[in-house]
């Protein structure tokens, strides 16, 4: 039966055109190669297995040399000043219209005028003392001669000037020192001062230059927690 029954579907293979026979022999290799393919991508397509993590350690190690390296000076400093300072041309004003606006006593901040303030031509104003700024000044004289230096500096010493006020446009490298009375302004005339800044801004942090008191150049250490 079996002979019998396979008979007819090998002449049915006969009785197929060659065309249809072709057709059915490529469609076999493909199905064939495409097998193949998969069950490569399968083999190298799979993760490799994770290694286990391991523990690093790291040793280190100092080598102190007996003499220093050339061209290395350990006592050179490094990073921005601190406290950036800089001489400018000072003079002194009051709260009138004369000198100032139609708000004298009114600064250029908003604030009331008051001893303290300053005002700050505006080539200083853009980069180097901007409004807020915390400064200190120091007297070195008349602004021609130089004559006189620290006639003033009983009256600026231990005292920060912040910086509330602007001048005119065509003022440069100049700033101007509030007082409250007219006389006290003309005594004051045309200095030279020294700048320097404390902070910068409102918001930059408070640097003060002091001195620490009875440093004896003997290393201290401490530690932060």
């Amino acid at each position: 039966m079996l002979r019998e029954d396979a008979a007819p579907n090998h002449d049915m293979r006969k009785n197929l055109n060659p065309h249809t026979r072709s057709n059915l022999h490529i469609s076999g290799k493909l199905c064939t190669i495409g097998v193949v393919l998969a069950a490569l991508i399968a083999a190298f397509g799979a993760p490799a297995p994770l290694e286990p993590s391991r523990a690093l350690a790291v040793t280190p190690v100092v080598n102190v040399l007996a003499t220093p390296r050339e061209g290395v000076n350990a006592l050179a400093p490094h990073g921005p000043v601190a406290n950036p300072s800089f001489t400018v041309r000072a003079t002194g004003y009051n709260s009138l219209e004369n000198q100032t606006d139609s708000t004298p006593p009114i600064a250029a901040t908003g604030t009331q005028t008051r001893f303290g303030i300053i005002a700050v031509s505006r080539d200083l104003l853009a980069d180097d003392i901007p409004y807020g700024s915390l400064v200190q000044l120091r007297d070195l004289g008349s602004f021609q001669s130089g004559r006189g230096a620290g006639r003033f500096q009983s009256l600026l010493e231990g005292r920060l000037f912040v910086v509330e006020d602007t001048m005119h446009a065509r003022k440069r490298n100049q700033i101007d020192v509030w007082f409250p009375g007219y006389q006290d302004a003309l005594s004051w005339g045309v200095r030279q001062v020294e700048v320097e800044v404390v902070r910068y801004g409102y918001e930059g942090p408070e640097i003060y230059t002091l001195a620490a008191p009875d440093f004896d150049a003997a290393p201290t250490l401490s530690a932060v927690h």
